[in-house]
């Protein structure tokens, strides 16, 4: 056997291979030592079309160990296309079973995730389920798949107790970029940077928030055939009154055609929001900085708007 390591989004990635299929993937970092192989390089490269939120099409050569019955049930699994769910009944009778319950067995015992897609699998209700991974991935991987946008990276301050009631708000932000500076919206109160855009509301698309808000809080109209994904940020950590808070953050790079009188709220106003063209590292420093100032309500955005900046910059965006 033959074994390598992925380095995801969602943490390392175990491969094992016996040398013409790929038998195995598990989360975690790989146990054995790593090996370079035809097949691993393969996989690398559909993992990598994954992780950026696109369809990678079909999977490299796989081999994963089970019976009959459990074959039968992942040969289903991989037909569940990219960006779509299944139900544990649709799957079972799919699979020419009419057990549920043994049909969850057979999901709970891929030895391949994600290219054989139990992530995929959810409760009658829609509910979220058990998952190798643990839900907050199955969750990043789902939210990657329906928004076909990259995960950038995941916040996650692990001061919340999973199983608590949890309060979930995505949101949309606009990277609108002018002669290597970066629209932001600067708070004279707190002095800290951040990108245009604010929670989606039910019933919202993702595209109309983002006009919205941008409007709102920067004054900025933007072209809406301009707007393209960027990726998403995930963040989890404890809520101000609930548990557990999950947002994921979605950025999409736009042009600005024109300003307009900005239309704050009542918080929004009291802390001088204003529109700043800034140079990207002007604006990473500041939000640096002031981490260590505010620990608990602001920290984890100054720290979120920082790192998208960083990644903007090492790719060449700005």
């Amino acid at each position: 056997m033959f074994y390598t390591q992925y380095d995801s989004p969602v943490g390392p990635l175990a491969l094992a291979s016996d040398g013409t299929s790929l038998t195995e993937l598990r989360f975690g970092p790989s146990p054995k030592q790593i090996t370079d192989l035809p097949l691993f390089r393969a996989a690398f490269a559909w993992l990598d079309e994954y992780f950026l939120g696109r369809d990678p099409g079909p999977t490299p050569p796989l081999s994963p160990a089970g019976t009959a019955f459990q074959q039968r049930v992942w040969r289903e699994l991989v037909r569940v296309p990219f960006g779509d769910t299944v139900s544990y009944g649709a799957l079972a009778k799919a699979a020419g079973c009419g057990s549920p319950r043994a049909v969850g067995q057979a999901v709970h015992n891929n030895p391949i995730a994600i290219l054989i897609p139990c992530h995929r699998v959810i409760g009658a209700d829609g509910s979220l389920t058990g998952f190798a991974g643990g839900l907050d991935t199955k969750r990043r991987l789902l939210t990657l798949e329906e928004s076909r946008m990259r995960l950038l990276f995941t916040l996650d301050a692990q001061n919340y107790t999973e199983g608590g009631k949890a309060f979930s708000r995505p949101s949309a932000r606009a990277i609108v970029i002018r002669d290597g500076r970066v629209a932001m919206v600067y708070s004279r109160k707190f002095r800290h940077y951040k990108f245009p855009g604010g929670g989606i509301e039910p019933g919202e698309s993702r595209e109309a928030a983002l006009l919205r808000e941008a409007r709102e809080e920067a004054g900025l109209v933007l072209d809406p055939k301009s707007v393209r994904p960027y990726g998403f940020v995930h963040r989890i950590e404890r809520g101000d009154r609930e548990p557990l808070f999950i947002q994921d953050n979605f950025y999409h790079l736009a042009l600005a055609v024109a300003a307009v009188p900005q239309e704050l709220d009542g918080y929004e106003a009291e802390e001088g929001y204003t529109l700043r063209w800034v140079d990207p590292r002007e604006a990473i420093r500041q939000n640096k900085a002031l981490t260590s100032v505010y620990k608990r309500k602001y920290h984890t955005m100054l720290l979120r708007e920082a790192m998208v900046l960083e990644h903007l910059l090492a790719e060449g965006l700005l």
